[in-house]
């Protein structure tokens, strides 16, 4: 029997909150201690602070991602984390 392996990499952030902050501009303006108003920073970093609707959660992305991968033959076979990189370990067999 002959495998074929395929390697993905996430990178993982230890504190989910430190992210979810970055995207808010009225914990920036308080960081800034207020010398730039949380309407100032959504003007000049329109990129940094949109809100996109269409945007799904992560574990919903990587749902998708999983199984259009199940439909390629592609089976989840290991995880392994080394640092803030997680590798996913996926393997098929080779005819």
């Amino acid at each position: 029997m002959k495998w074929e392996y395929h390697v993905v990499h996430l990178n993982v952030e230890d504190t989910p909150s430190q992210s979810v902050e970055v995207s808010n501009p009225e914990v920036a303006s308080e960081k800034l201690k207020g010398s730039l108003s949380p309407d100032f920073l959504k003007d000049q970093f329109p990129e940094q602070y949109q809100v996109d609707d269409n945007s799904e959660h992560p574990a919903v992305q990587l749902s998708k991602f999983l199984n259009k991968k199940g439909q390629e033959q592609w089976e989840l076979s290991e995880t392994i984390r080394l640092g803030q990189l997680l590798f996913l370990i996926m393997k098929r067999q080779v005819d």
